[in-house]
């Protein structure tokens, strides 16, 4: 009977796995199609990822989605840091009350609101307010993944200043080190919730300013209407897109997987 039940949460996890990775795989098969247009299989073909290793456009999004998207996690990491390794329960009260809300909260009221922020103070829109934008919200993303190690880190340095480090010392040698499974998950998380954003980008950027998300809608919007905007081209970005994601997702799980056997062994 244990078995039996063994085996059906077994084939149960392997069909969620299954649903939430179809639509992926058959949008990446779509993207080796000949055809101009989902529906009729036209053969095998990698041209569209030729043409897009010749495509200005999406070589620029790319450099541009990378730089914001690293921006606002070194920024988004930084500011959260100082909050996470406070040691004052009233500190860590005040801070996840002010920084659970931002993540619940539905993503276009808070592009909404940073429009009309940047519109009213008369700021130029452009890689800046959207570095701004990205970040104002990724904070409370940084602070939610650096406070169970942050915590530790903290105390850990109060008793190292009690046994006569300096501050430097104990935040560098001691909360630093502590905390750094926390600082690169935060990194990790706000990198790609930057790096995939649309919605908050869109109302951000200022003319000619366009990241990946971007730049896939712009052409999903105009299907058909040049070999970039045919339905597979934007299958193969979009799957440019996707793998590097999957990609940083990875990294950063055989990160958490490596440190794990040396805890377990300390």
């Amino acid at each position: 009977m244990v078995e039996a039940g063994r085996r059906l949460a077994r084939l149960y996890t392997y069909a969620l796995i299954a649903a939430l990775y179809a639509p992926i795989v058959v949008m990446a098969a779509y993207s080796f199609d000949d055809s101009k247009f989902f529906g009729v299989w036209g053969g095998f073909t990698a041209r569209w990822y030729r043409l897009l290793a010749h495509d200005p456009q999406a070589w620029e999004a790319l450099r541009n989605s990378v730089a914001v998207a690293v921006a606002s996690a070194l920024i988004s990491t930084a500011l959260a840091l100082p909050a996470a390794l406070s040691t004052r329960k009233v500190d860590r009260d005040l801070a996840s009350l002010l920084t659970y809300p931002p993540v619940i909260m539905p993503e276009i009221t808070e592009a909404v609101a940073l429009m009309i922020m940047f519109l009213k103070l008369g700021f130029p829109l452009g890689v800046v307010s959207v570095v701004i934008g990205h970040t104002a919200f990724n904070v409370a993303y940084a602070y939610v993944a650096l406070t169970p190690a942050g915590s530790s880190g903290a105390r850990l340095a109060m008793a190292a200043r009690t046994l006569g480090a300096g501050p430097l010392e104990a935040f560098l040698r001691v909360a630093v080190p502590v905390s750094m499974p926390g600082i690169v998950a935060a990194l990790a998380l706000t990198f790609m919730m930057s790096f995939t954003d649309f919605t908050k980008t869109l109302f951000t950027k200022g003319p000619g300013f366009v990241t990946l998300p971007i730049l896939i809608w712009n052409r999903a919007r105009r299907p058909g209407l040049s070999p970039y905007t045919s339905q597979p081209a934007i299958a193969a970005l979009s799957t440019v897109l996707v793998a590097m994601s999957i990609a940083v997702a990875f990294t950063f799980t055989l990160y958490q997987a490596r440190r794990q056997p040396g805890r377990g062994g300390a």
